[in-house]
């Protein structure tokens, strides 16, 4: 299902480009006449300003369907998370992806850690498993965090970290994986 909302949340965003340029160029046209679109004063035609507001509606509504998914799945998350805490998991470091579609925990005294999504549940590595860790740029503000290990069914774990994360987790890393 991530998959789905990944690939139309990418739909989304490349659409926003002419959608944001066709517009721009409606309110060129009508002047940035504000009074217009709101349906003070008449004028031009009514299906300009329907399109407008059509226009607007894509780009609002767009980004409240991807925040309102974004909150749902931070809220799925944070049960994952609570159900294995009653069950003795105890995270010193916490990190929730940029979107709030994945997980990892580090349990230093258990000497564990959970990793979620892996094959659609979560999963326990033993922090011996854990084989090296990088935080990689990707883009301009995006970065990942991979988690190499040692078990060959998955040998890669990775998340997208939020920007303002970036530094804490890699210190919070540093100190219970080492560098």
């Amino acid at each position: 299902m991530r998959s789905a909302w990944e690939l139309l949340r990418a739909m989304w965003v490349v659409g926003c480009i002419p959608i944001g340029a066709l517009l721009l160029i409606v309110m060129v046209l009508c002047g940035f006449n504000l009074a217009f679109f709101l349906g003070i004063s008449g004028g031009a035609d009514p299906v300009v300003r329907w399109l407008f507001w059509a226009l607007v509606l894509y780009f609002m509504g767009g980004g409240w369907l991807f925040w309102w998914v974004d909150q749902r799945y931070a809220g799925k998350l944070k049960q994952l998370t609570a159900a294995f805490q009653a069950q003795g998991f105890r995270p010193q470091v916490e990190v929730f992806a940029k979107m709030s579609d994945a997980y990892l925990g580090i349990d230093s005294s258990a000497r564990r850690l959970l990793a979620y999504p892996v094959d659609g549940a979560g999963h326990f590595f033993q922090l011996a498993e854990i084989s090296s860790w990088r935080i990689v740029p990707v883009g301009k503000r995006n970065h990942r965090l991979e988690l190499l290990t040692s078990n060959l069914k998955i040998p890669v774990f990775s998340l997208v970290l939020k920007p303002a994360e970036v530094l804490t987790t890699e210190a919070r890393l540093a100190a219970l994986l080492g560098a």
